[in-house]
C-alpha cells in the first residue's frame, strides 16, 4: 500500500516493513523478532544502509543505561501540523515504557531538503543513568565535515552525493566514535531530569540533495 503526501513523500506499509521516503532517501522500519528496527537508505541504486539503529538487548544490557529505545508497535499517525508523514512507535522493556513520534517532512520552498524528526519519551520509575539513541553510520570518516555536541555532518554521502546531518535538539547532545575506517558510531544523548519519571530525547536526521548546492 502506498500513498503520496503534498510534498511527494511516499509511504509504504506491509506486515513486517514500513517505509517513508522522499528526495532520494528512505527511512525503513523492519520487524526483527518482537521489535522494529530502523535504517536510512538511498532510495535508488543501493539497498545498503547509510545509518542503522544499534538496538538494546534487554537480557544483556543494564536497564539503567538505555543504548537505544525499544519499539514493538508502529502506527501511521497524522502530523500535528503542516505537511509530512508521521509514525507513532511504542515499546516496553521493564521498567521502561518507550514512545516516539517520527516525522518525515520537507519544505516546498526548499525542494532539496528533507528532515526526519525523532521525539522520544521514556517513562521509567526505576533509577536511570542515561538515555540514548545509538546508530552505526556506514560512511567513510573522510566524509565527516563537522562534529560537535549539537551537529554531526557527512558530505558527500551515497549515490546522490548529498549531505547527511544528525542534529540534537537542546538540551540533548551528540557523541561520536570511530567504528573502523568506513563507519562511525553516533549517539543522541538525553539530558536527564531527576525530578520527573518521564525523560525526553529529541533529534533529527537532515538530508540535503547535492543538487541544492550545484545550482
Amino acid at each position: 500500500m502506498a500513498r503520496e503526501s503534498p510534498l511527494d513523500l511516499s509511504w509504504q506499509e506491509g506486515d513486517d516493513r514500513a517505509v517513508l521516503s522522499g528526495l532520494g532517501l528512505r527511512l525503513v522500519f523492519a520487524r526483527v523478532g518482537d521489535r522494529w528496527t530502523h535504517s536510512l537508505e538511498p532510495s535508488q541504486g543501493s539497498s545498503i544502509a547509510l545509518t542503522q539503529a544499534v538496538e538494546s538487548d534487554p537480557e544483556r544490557d543494564d536497564a539503567r543505561r538505555v543504548l537505544s529505545p525499544l519499539y514493538q508497535d508502529i502506527h501511521r499517525h497524522e502530523p500535528a501540523k503542516g505537511s509530512g508523514l508521521c509514525l507513532l512507535l511504542t515499546g516496553r522493556s521493564f521498567p521502561h515504557h518507550f514512545s516516539a513520534a517520527v516525522s518525515l517532512r520537507g519544505d516546498p520552498g526548499q525542494p532539496d531538503w528533507l528532515e526526519i524528526d525523532f521525539d522520544v519519551a521514556d517513562r521509567c520509575r526505576a533509577p536511570l543513568e542515561s538515555l540514548a539513541a545509538s546508530y552505526w553510520v556506514g560512511v567513510s570518516s573522510g566524509a565527516l565535515v563537522d562534529a560537535n555536541p549539537s551537529r554531526i555532518a557527512w558530505d558527500p554521502v551515497g549515490p546522490d552525493r548529498g549531505r547527511l546531518e544528525l542534529i540534537a535538539e537542546a538540551p540533548a547532545t551528540l557523541a561520536l566514535a570511530e567504528a573502523g575506517r568506513h563507519a562511525t558510531r553516533v549517539q543522541a544523548l538525553a539530558k536527564l531530569e531527576p525530578a520527573t519519571f518521564t525523560q525526553r530525547l529529541r533529534y533529527r536526521w537532515r538530508w540535503t540533495s547535492s543538487t541544492a548546492r550545484t545550482r
